[in-house]
C-alpha cells in the first residue's frame, strides 16, 4: 500500500488487508476456537481475554507511532513490519485436537495430546485414550446444521444480536474520536490505555458471576452509559470524552464476554461456523456505523439513541441464554441438545439432578 499511487488500487489492497487482518488477528474469527479449544475448563476464559489483551495495547501504542510519525506511508512499513513475525511462526501452531476428532483424525489428535502433555510435563492418563472413539462417521457442520437445529439457532440468534449492537456502539465511538472536544490523539490513547484494565477485569467477572450474567450487565450498563452522553451540556468535551470512553470499555469488555461465550454455547463441528456468523454481524455493524453516524446532521441525538436502544435490547435478551461457566465444550449437535434437554427437566423437575454432557464427550 505504501508503493501505490492510484486511489482504486489503494481501496482494493485496504480491503485485501482488511480481510487478511480478520483471518490473523489474535482478537478474530479463526484463532478464537483453535486457542479455546486447547485450553481447559478454568483458564478458558484468561485466555480469551489474555488476547484481546495485547489488541489493546497495539491501539494505544498506534496513538503514539502516528503521533510522531506523521508520513502514511512510512507508517504503512513500520506497522506491516511485526507481520512478518505472525507468517514465519503461524505454520508451527498446531491443529486443535477436538477439529481432528471430530474429522475422525483421532491419531492424530493423540500425537498432539501427548505432545501437549510432554510440554506441560504431564502424562495423560489412559481413561482419555479410552474415551476417545475412532468414529468413522463425520458429523457435517455449516450454516445448515446450525439453521436446522432449534437449540443452536436459538442461540446463535439470542448472541447475536448483543454482540452486533455491541459492536455498532463500539465503532459510532470510535469514529467520532476526533468530535468529542479532545485531542484525537490523546482520546486513542486513552482509548487503548483504559481497556487494558478492561480486559484484565473481564477474566475476573467471567470467573465470578458466570458468562450470561456478565454479559448482560456489560452491555446494559454500557448502552446507559452511552445514554448518559446526551444529558452533557453541549461544549463539555471532557465529560462526552469520560463517558464515551466509559461506554466502549464496557462494549469492549462485552465483545470478549461474546467471544468466550460463543466458543462455549456450540458444539466442535458447529463452533467455527457459528463465530464466522458472529464475526459478520460485528463487521457489518462497523459497515453500518458511518452511515448512522451521518444522521447527526438531523439531529446530534440519533445515532447515540439508535445504537444504546440496541445494545439495550439485546442486553436483555442475554437472558434467555444458558450459564455455560465450568462445563465441558460439547462434540456434536446431538450433545448440545442432550444437553439443553436435560437442563430443562432438571428446572421443570428436580433441581438436584446430576448434569450431564453425553457419551462421547472427550473432556479436552
Amino acid at each position: 500500500m505504501a508503493f501505490v499511487d492510484t486511489r482504486w488500487i489503494l481501496k482494493g489492497l485496504c480491503y485485501v488487508v482488511g480481510y487478511c487482518r480478520v483471518n490473523i488477528d489474535p482478537r478474530a474469527w479463526l484463532s478464537f476456537p483453535a486457542a479455546t479449544e486447547w485450553i481447559g475448563i478454568t483458564k478458558r476464559s484468561l485466555g480469551s481475554c489474555g488476547s484481546q489483551f495485547f489488541g489493546a495495547f497495539g491501539q494505544a501504542f498506534l496513538a503514539v507511532l502516528i503521533f510522531f510519525i506523521r508520513d502514511w506511508r512510512l507508517a504503512q512499513f513500520v506497522m506491516a513490519a511485526p507481520m512478518g513475525l505472525v507468517a514465519v511462526y503461524i505454520w508451527f501452531i498446531p491443529e486443535s485436537a477436538r477439529w481432528l476428532l471430530d474429522r475422525g483424525r483421532a491419531e492424530e489428535a493423540k500425537e498432539l495430546i501427548l505432545k501437549a502433555a510432554a510440554i506441560n510435563r504431564r502424562t495423560v492418563p489412559q481413561s482419555l485414550f479410552e474415551k476417545i472413539a475412532v468414529n468413522k462417521t463425520v458429523e457435517k457442520g455449516g450454516i445448515r446444521v446450525l439453521i436446522r437445529s432449534p437449540v443452536l439457532r436459538k442461540r446463535f440468534l439470542i448472541l447475536t444480536l448483543p454482540w452486533f449492537a455491541l459492536n455498532l456502539s463500539y465503532f459510532c465511538l470510535t469514529f467520532n474520536v476526533g468530535k468529542f472536544g479532545l485531542d484525537i490523539f490523546l482520546t486513542q490513547l486513552l482509548f487503548g490505555l483504559t481497556e487494558i484494565p478492561a480486559h484484565l477485569l473481564c477474566f475476573w467477572l467471567l470467573e465470578l458471576a458466570g458468562r450470561k450474567l456478565s454479559l448482560m450487565s456489560t452491555v446494559l450498563v454500557g448502552g446507559l452509559l452511552c445514554l448518559c452522553i446526551l444529558a452533557v451540556p453541549a461544549g463539555n468535551a471532557v465529560g462526552v470524552t469520560v463517558l464515551a470512553i466509559m461506554g466502549r470499555i464496557l462494549m469492549n469488555w462485552a465483545g470478549s464476554v461474546c467471544n468466550v461465550y460463543i466458543q462455549e454455547l456450540f458444539p466442535t463441528s458447529s463452533r467455527q461456523t457459528a463465530t464466522g456468523l458472529g464475526g459478520i454481524a460485528t463487521r457489518v455493524a462497523g459497515l453500518l456505523a458511518p452511515p448512522l453516524n451521518l444522521l447527526a446532521v438531523y439531529h446530534y441525538s440519533i445515532p447515540i439513541v439508535v445504537f444504546s436502544s440496541l445494545t439495550l435490547v439485546g442486553g436483555s435478551l442475554a437472558f434467555l441464554l444458558p450459564e455455560t461457566q465450568g462445563r465441558e465444550l460439547v462434540d456434536s449437535t446431538a450433545q448440545a441438545e442432550v444437553q439443553r434437554n436435560i437442563a430443562v427437566m432438571k428446572t421443570r423437575a428436580d433441581p438436584n439432578m446430576p448434569e450431564q454432557t453425553g457419551s462421547r464427550s472427550t473432556k479436552l
